[in-house]
């Protein structure tokens, strides 16, 4: 047991050392090394401690010449180095007490049991606060049974943020959004949050991978994106945009749903639901979105049907960049295999700023 445990604190050291998270860390760390090469390169001393009065004693020899001298600058620069990183390490960590990182956590389609306040102070650090927003007791068979009540506790959950939010410092406060929502209310989670600013951190659940949950950050990107593998073969005004991410799109059931309205279909060649924790690739699919409602926009578009085969982070920062604005009304839909039709409800974003979203049903008047 004894074996194991320093084995555990053994690992636990390494990893502080090969990981550093602050300037404070990399100066420990480098320094220390600085010290161990001083000693190694001829000083030899000797240090005596004294109690109660708490004394240290260092004697120095110098016999070796000017190697030695090389070699006490060395030790010293090095103990310069590890009093700084130190110092700096505590202001970090007072700074990290005073952290409060708001947290905005969505649950609607299956329980996890790893907690995502725990990964979020893990990963950020801060004094978690926690808006949960859980529409669960709504669904039946993984279908939502009133989507009207669900729509109203994403809302409420947008609110309660802005209201914790105002008055505060902004620079002691991170936003942290996270969770696994069905497609139309995280679309509008992003569209609602975007007025908090661009430094909302995101959160996702790696189901395919080690089951846990992880920040969307910059990482490998594997430069794969959309391409449009339909484009509209007339004008008009309301049109399908289709996007397959994660999973293809429904092109029967949109055919069904939205009879005689043109679709545009932009597709990931490789579909994924585990290939989109690159900040830079999420950025790059956003803005290639963006593009494309641009585009439709100027060829007279009114309102653009939304249909999203993504991951929850995904879709939710393709709402952060859907622009109120100067972009077309838009509807964004729920897929329901079993139903007929198979897009059965969509909530419809507000525009330009003005009233609350709304819940439209089939059939849909869209002559």
């Amino acid at each position: 047991m004894l074996k194991e445990e320093l084995l555990s604190w053994g690992r636990k050291l390494v990893d502080w050392f090969v990981r550093p998270k602050s300037i404070g860390v990399c100066l420990i760390r480098y320094g220390a090394v600085v010290i161990g090469v001083a000693l190694a390169g001829g000083i030899v001393g000797t240090i005596k401690y004294g109690s109660p009065s708490i004394q240290l004693q260092a004697n120095i020899d110098t016999t070796g010449g000017p190697a030695a001298w090389v070699s006490i600058a060395a030790f010293v620069v090095g103990v310069i180095m590890v009093s700084a990183g130190v110092y700096l390490h505590l202001q970090d960590r007072k700074q990290l007490a005073r952290q409060r990182v708001l947290l905005l956590e969505q649950k609607g389609l299956f329980k996890i049991d790893s907690p995502l306040d725990a990964a979020v102070k893990n990963t950020l650090g801060g004094v978690v606060d926690t808006i949960l927003v859980d529409i669960r007791e709504g669904i039946t068979e993984g279908r939502i049974t009133n989507p009207d009540v669900a729509l109203q506790k994403v809302v409420d959950g947008r609110g309660d943020l802005v209201r914790r939010l105002d008055g505060q410092n902004r620079n002691d406060i991170e936003i942290v959004y996270g969770g696994l929502m069905p497609v139309p209310f995280t679309f509008l989670t992003g569209y609602l949050l975007d007025d908090e600013g661009g430094g909302i951190k995101v959160f996702d659940w790696d189901r395919l991978g080690a089951g846990q949950w992880r920040m969307i950050r910059s990482d490998i990107d594997d430069g794969h994106r959309l391409r449009t593998v339909a484009a509209l073969s007339c004008s008009a005004e309301d049109v399908v945009l289709a996007l397959s991410i994660s999973y293809p799109v429904d092109e029967v059931g949109i055919a069904t749903t939205f009879p005689r309205m043109p679709v545009m279909h932009m597709k990931m060649d490789e579909l994924s639901s585990n290939a989109h924790w690159s900040l830079e690739k999420q950025s790059a699919l956003a803005e290639q979105f963006l593009q494309a409602l641009k585009g439709l926009s100027s060829q007279g578009v009114k309102t653009i049907h939304l249909i999203i085969a993504a991951p929850n982070s995904v879709v939710f920062n393709l709402g952060r960049i859907y622009d109120r604005r100067l972009l077309p009304s838009a509807v964004v839909y729920q897929y329901e295999r079993s139903d007929s039709p198979t897009y059965p409800w969509g909530v419809a974003l507000p525009p330009h700023s003005q009233g609350q979203p709304a819940i439209v049903r089939a059939p849909y008047d869209l002559a």
